[in-house]
């Protein structure tokens, strides 16, 4: 083998790892980066995959669906917004995310956290 041959091996090799870093890295199963719309599915009173981890950016938007087959209220702590969702039913928050921090988006009286919603400066 000569010594172009090893070097373009190497280099193919190289990009393989680069590539294989990129697609494990960016694949998180329930966070949602940004500030797009994100949806959370309810089942038997509990979040689909787990409670999802949502990030917004301050200044934007929020704007999140709850889609749910358990008749319950959804309550959105922190900016202290609820609203009853019936079984088989959704609601929609969209609101200005004009508060950075942390907050639980839970159904209520299940007491069961649907989201973690990070509001970044």
């Amino acid at each position: 083998m000569t010594r172009n041959t090893r070097l373009a091996l190497l280099g193919i090799a190289v990009m393989i790892i680069v590539v294989a870093v990129v697609v494990i890295g960016g694949g998180s199963s329930g966070e949602t980066k940004g500030s797009g719309p994100a949806t959370v599915v309810v089942k038997d009173a509990k979040p689909v995959g787990g409670p999802k981890d949502i990030t917004f950016k301050e200044g934007g938007t929020v704007d999140l669906t709850v889609k749910s087959d358990t008749a319950d209220e959804v309550h959105f702590h922190g900016y202290d917004v609820h609203k009853d969702v019936p079984a088989g039913g959704s609601v929609h928050f969209k609101f200005p995310a004009k508060i950075d921090g942390r907050f639980i988006v839970e159904l209520e009286n299940h007491k069961v956290t649907l989201a973690n919603v990070t509001v970044e400066p």
